[in-house]
């Protein structure tokens, strides 16, 4: 199993899931013509792409989607609420390809699929979206949770990151940086609240509640530019983890460019 962030924020989000010849996308926050020109910049074609699992309708998650899926003809898979949201509001854009032309393939939040030999479990998160989910992604040897777009780590949430090789996991913003700097005081309290974004602190203690002693890889994401860095979000998690004995963890920090690579076949190297 290959996994490569396409690109990590508030400016677009996707995952590429490869497993053998096909590949999977987890959202789809990039025009076309971005995601596009970032698979073949990792070396992955479009036509490749067997599904792109949707965890929420935003924008920087899902604003590719339908043209994309249009394009390649790929479906679109994600809860029934979440897909209509979706073709909904890309059906609102004049000139865009009509969403009726693209499949959709319902998974409720909670269920489980088989896509492009990889199996999907889908899990619920806490967000201010219709029908909010995670993902955990799976081959005979390998799992891989994403978490991104949560104000909580409720318990569908750490019991997916427990099962998971790799994780996932947004790391948005610290906490003090938000309530010092520029936002409105109106965004300050959603992204502070139970259904806004998880900071370096709650994703650190999901963590430390679900990482052991065995080999895991972690992927800081959806870092804000204007509340975060990388730097301070890998010190205060990796410090965090440390000072509870899980300091063999290897902590990534997904960027807003393509970046990082996981891959199964060499990861044992990277320990």
């Amino acid at each position: 199993m290959r996994v490569i962030s396409l690109g990590s924020g508030s400016s677009g989000n996707a995952i590429a899931i490869q497993s053998g010849q096909s590949t999977v996308l987890v959202d789809a926050g990039f025009s076309p013509r971005i995601l596009a020109s970032r698979l073949h910049q990792v070396g992955l074609a479009p036509s490749s792409v067997q599904a792109i699992l949707l965890t929420h309708e935003h924008s920087d998650h899902a604003g590719g989607a339908v043209a994309f899926a249009s394009n390649f003809a790929i479906p679109l898979v994600s809860d029934p609420r979440t897909l209509k949201a979706v073709c909904t509001q890309s059906s609102a854009y004049p000139g865009k390809q009509p969403s009726s032309a693209v499949e959709r393939v319902e998974l409720a939040v909670g269920g489980v699929a088989h896509l492009a030999g990889l199996g999907v479990r889908s899990f619920p998160t806490s967000h201010d979206a219709v029908a909010p989910c995670g993902f955990l992604i799976y081959s005979s040897a390998w799992q891989v949770c994403i978490v991104t777009d949560t104000g909580e780590a409720q318990q569908p949430v750490i019991e997916a990151m427990r099962e998971a090789h790799l994780v996932i996991i947004e790391a948005n913003h610290d906490r003090d940086r938000l309530l010092s700097g520029p936002y409105p005081l109106h965004l300050k309290r959603r992204i502070l609240s139970s259904t806004g974004h998880l900071s370096n602190q709650q994703a650190s203690e999901a963590l430390a509640s679900t990482l052991d002693d065995g080999p895991r890889w972690v992927w800081l994401a959806h870092l804000s530019r204007t509340n975060n860095t990388p730097d301070l979000a890998r010190v205060q998690v990796r410090d965090y983890l440390r000072q509870r004995g899980l300091g063999h963890t290897r902590i990534e920090v997904a960027p807003p460019a393509v970046g990082p690579e996981w891959d199964s076949s060499t990861l044992w190297s990277q320990r």
